[in-house]
């Protein structure tokens, strides 16, 4: 059995919550909403072979500049961005649509994966990233087949994991963004709200 954390948070995020929950360490980090792929519990290695894949027809700096004034959006602190993650605070009712920013990105001649989550972050990241296709380049890198991988998630960002063929787990107090995987094959929605727990024995 392998114990992988697979988040939106940066690395040192990550790691500040791993330390104050007295998390072990996992087998492998997959942070910045899929943009990051880290292994090793004692000494951090990155995965240099997933930023090259993912690295394709990725304009950080254009999608920033599209998005410049757009109502509703506030770029996150520098802590939070990430070479392959642009991200914003968004404000619901004053932002545009999901559909009409993805428009605005096609209509321009770019290309990113746009993932809303709790209903209060926005993540620009590149086509080919995120935590599912994190997920399957792992499947394959390990020779270990998708139906074996069991994961848990409660927000938008978790979407693609959820039904990237793994089974899933929608815990209980579950985003809104996640309701409409309610009745997908392999997607299982628990009552019980997620908590974060572990017994130091």
């Amino acid at each position: 059995i392998a114990f992988g954390v697979a988040t939106g948070r940066v690395l040192k995020s990550t790691l500040k919550v791993l330390k104050e929950w007295a998390i072990p360490p996992p087998d492998v980090l997959i942070t910045a909403v899929g943009s990051e792929i880290y292994y090793g519990k004692n000494h951090l290695v990155e995965d240099a072979g997933w930023r090259r894949l993912i690295d394709r027809r990725w304009d950080r700096e254009a999608l920033e500049a599209l998005l410049d004034g757009v109502p509703g959006l506030r770029l996150q602190a520098k802590a939070n961005q990430r070479p392959f993650k642009l991200s914003y605070d968004v404000e619901p009712d004053a932002a545009p649509s999901m559909r009409d920013i993805k428009g605005r990105i096609k209509r321009a001649g770019l290309e990113a994966s746009v993932i809303y989550s709790h209903e209060a972050y926005l993540d620009l990241l590149p086509s080919r990233a995120s935590k599912g296709g994190a997920l399957r380049y792992l499947s394959h890198r390990w020779g270990l087949p998708m139906e074996r991988l069991l994961v848990a998630g409660d927000s938008g960002n978790d979407a693609e994991m959820l039904t990237s063929g793994a089974f899933g787990i929608v815990v209980g107090n579950y985003s809104p963004e996640l309701g409409t995987l309610r009745g997908r094959d392999g997607v299982y929605f628990a009552d019980a709200s997620g908590r974060l727990i572990y017994a130091n024995p």
